[in-house]
Parts: C-alpha cells; structure tokens; sequence
C-alpha cells in the first residue's frame, strides 16, 4: 500500500504495535474514512467509535456516501425504468458527493470538526471500475478534495459479506447490466462483490493515498477508538506546539455549531 501508514489490524495481534508512529495530517479538522464492500462492518466500526468518542467529549460528524435523497430517489427512479446505465449512475453519485462535500464536510473541517466519512471517494472510484465506467468526473474530484487522515479499509472475504447480506436480507445495488443480464453466472451478487474487492486491492497500492494513514482491517473484532483518540490528541499538541501564541488548537469538546 502508499499510505503513509500501512499496518494491518486482525483478531490475533489486535492494534498494531507501530500505529505510535501515525503522521499528523496538517490540515484542518480531522477526517477519518471507512472504505470496504458491501456487508464488510464497516457500520458497526463507525457506530461504536462515534459512540466512543461521544462519550470522551469529542462530537463526531457522521457523513455517509452518495446520502442526497433527491439524487438517490432519481436514480431509483431512472433504475425502474431501465434507463440508468453506469456512466449516469457515475455522475450522479459523484454530483451527490460534490454537494456533501461541499455543503457538509468542508464546512465542518474549516471549523475544526471531526468527521467520520461512511465510505469516501474510494468507494466511487471503485464502483465505476466495477460497474464499467468511464469515471472522468470522479478521477478529477478526487484530485481536488481533501484526503482522509485516517483511512481504515475493511477488507474481509466476499464470501462472509455475502452471506451477512444474506442474512440480513439486504439487496445489493449497481447498474452493471453485463452482470445483471448474465445467465451463466450463478451468484451474480457475490461476483460483484468479488469485483468489487478486487479494485479495492488495486485501489490500496495507487499513488492516491500517498498521504493518508492507511490501515488495513482484516477482522471485525477489532476496537480502532484508541489509534482515533491517540491521533486527535497528537494532532492537538503538534498543532497546537505551531500555532501563533494567540491561537490553541484542541479538538476536544467541539460541538458542531
């Protein structure tokens, strides 16, 4: 992987050894992203630590992807209809988060907030290689917004998110017709779950998350709330240590206004 950071949490060893070594990101407020495929955990992560952090004074923004109902109500609408394809789902997905970055995100970093992103541009990236897309407008938005400090990549075996998905009953959703429309494939939900992890894979090793702290999740037992707190409070004191005398950055106890 590129990340600044590349340590790997599983069940066995736990939290790595070597996340001490974590850079400060020297920009405003603190974005952390929860990347993976569909029935991978991730939610739950991101509850339990937003409740963590909660409870230890820090108030955590909670952005999930591709979240702008009128744009998803569009897309569901033009789903009905047979007339999405990959290239307008790419362009409406990536409008959706220009809008929330825009509107939600970037305001509340500029304001020394945290933000807990529920999938960030990786997942674009990665659904329009999956689902055949061109991607030009998200390649070029990826360019131009902020990278996470922290990105935690949740990468189980499609199989078990397969079947938690299964479980759960919850249908998976993507415009790829030539999957869609495939009569030989027995599994087409786990295909694509398979395709989809597969550019993930490629996705951790590109030149785009060459200054991001990358770690890689591998179970879901894992508690990530202390490597969060222990980089929110280096990031207060090395910013707060170059700071004008007159200013003090402390990312503790901030309330959204």
């Amino acid at each position: 992987m590129n990340g600044i950071s590349n340590d790997v949490f599983d069940k066995k060893e736990g939290i790595p050894a070597g996340y001490k070594n974590i850079q400060v990101i020297d920009q405003n407020g603190v974005l952390v992203a929860f990347e993976g495929i569909s029935g991978c955990g991730k939610s739950e992560s991101i509850k339990m630590l937003s409740e963590y952090l909660n409870s230890r004074g820090y108030y955590p923004s909670i952005i999930e992807w591709n979240s702008n109902k009128t744009i998803r109500r569009f897309v569901g609408w033009l789903n009905s209809r047979k007339l999405l394809t990959p290239g307008i789902y790419s362009i409406l997905q990536w409008l959706s988060f220009a809008w929330d970055y825009t509107r939600k995100l970037k305001p509340l970093l500029n304001r020394k907030g945290i933000v807990i992103a529920d999938r960030y541009i990786y997942s674009g990236l990665t659904r329009d290689k999956a689902n055949g897309a061109a991607g030009r407008l998200g390649r070029l938005l990826s360019r131009k917004v902020r990278q996470p400090d922290i990105l935690f990549m949740f990468d189980i075996e499609p199989e078990i998110c397969y079947e938690r998905m299964k479980y759960r009953d919850k249908e998976l959703f993507h415009p790829n017709r030539r999957i869609n429309n495939n009569r030989l494939l027995k599994n087409k939900d786990l295909y694509y779950l398979k395709k989809l992890r597969q550019h993930y894979i490629k996705l951790m090793n590109d030149n785009i998350l060459s200054s991001t702290n990358v770690f890689t999740v591998t179970s879901n037992d894992i508690n990530l709330a202390d490597l969060v707190e222990y980089y929110l409070l280096k990031k207060t004191r090395e910013r707060t240590r170059n700071a004008a005398n007159d200013e003090v950055v402390h990312y503790k106890k901030y309330e959204p206004g």
